[in-house]
């Protein structure tokens, strides 16, 4: 408390020291003067058009700057505890190029706001990321450097559970990654007992194969009656002005159902379906802001 009181007086007489050399005219005099020859010599920062302005005036994409941030900005004073630093430790960061992937804009291009204002939210879309923007940083000759801002956030999910009824046990437990050493691949794995079956299952997902567009998904289910499988080849429309889209799944089940009474099992049956379904879609693309697809 005593040091307290000395920098609160330290304060006052800083307070005052200042406020008498403000009344003092010469002083006054000489703030101006110095004030304004720095005003003088400074350099106004530069202005930066907006995507707006930089597309009217046919403005060209130079650089394109990644910034990819991890789950937690050490930088703010209110993300600095230790839980924080722990996770973004924990936290394996979403590649540059993983990013760069999804960008519907490359250098050498006009500046389009329909297009970077639709891979903002392409870009927020992904389970792996927290927000997403994009700003033009510099701008000489017609030619606009932009940066792409994006923030991770926690992918990993760990889930479980347990009940008992009628004197029969249900557990479940999972895990989950939606971001695999930040490449944006999905890997889960869940393990299920209940009285009609037990059994595991593993899936895997990729949503930037071949073209960068192109999802691959599998998952693989073995059980203590029969095992399951579904595989998916699917490239959408991921933009407005995309112009095609196909794919196909397969799905291969086979287990055997169970038909109770009062309790008692007193029938069974083999279940076995297998199905697949291959489709594709046209496009003329955006149109005077209008999108027409046709799928078959």
């Amino acid at each position: 408390m005593k040091a307290l009181s000395k920098f609160t007086v330290a304060r006052m007489f800083y307070a005052i020291g200042l406020g008498t050399c403000c009344l003092a005219p010469a002083c006054a005099y000489a703030g101006e003067t110095a004030t304004s020859a720095i005003d003088a010599n400074k350099t106004p920062a530069p202005v930066i058009p907006s995507f707006a302005e930089l597309e009217k005036s046919g403005a060209v994409v130079g650089k394109i700057i990644i910034n990819a941030q991890n789950i937690f900005d050490l930088a703010d004073p209110q993300e600095t505890n230790l839980l924080f630093r722990t996770a973004n430790k924990l936290h394996v960061q979403t590649r540059p190029a993983v990013i760069s992937r999804v960008l519907l804009f490359g250098t050498g291009e006009r500046v389009s706001v329909q297009k970077i204002e639709e891979t903002e939210r392409l870009l927020r879309k992904n389970r792996y990321l927290y927000d997403a923007q994009i700003r033009p940083v510099t701008y000489v000759d017609g030619t606009v450097d932009i940066e792409v801002s994006t923030r991770d956030t926690w992918t990993l999910d760990v889930a479980g559970s347990y009940s008992r009824s009628g004197g029969n046990n249900k557990t479940s437990i999972g895990i989950k990654d939606y971001n695999i050493g930040g490449t944006g691949l999905r890997l889960g794995y869940a393990h299920t007992s209940d009285i009609d079956r037990k059994g595991t299952v593993l899936d895997v997902e990729y949503a930037q194969a071949f073209d960068g567009w192109t999802q691959l998904s599998l998952a693989r289910g073995k059980f203590d009656d029969g095992k399951r499988t579904d595989a998916a080849v699917v490239r959408p429309f991921y933009a407005l002005d995309t112009h095609w889209a196909a794919g196909g799944t397969w799905t291969n089940d086979d287990r055997i159902d169970s038909i109770y009474n009062a309790g008692e099992k007193v029938a069974q049956y083999r279940h076995h379906q297998k199905t697949g379904e291959l489709f594709g879609g046209l496009s003329p693309g955006l149109v005077k802001g209008w999108t027409h697809r046709y799928n078959m």
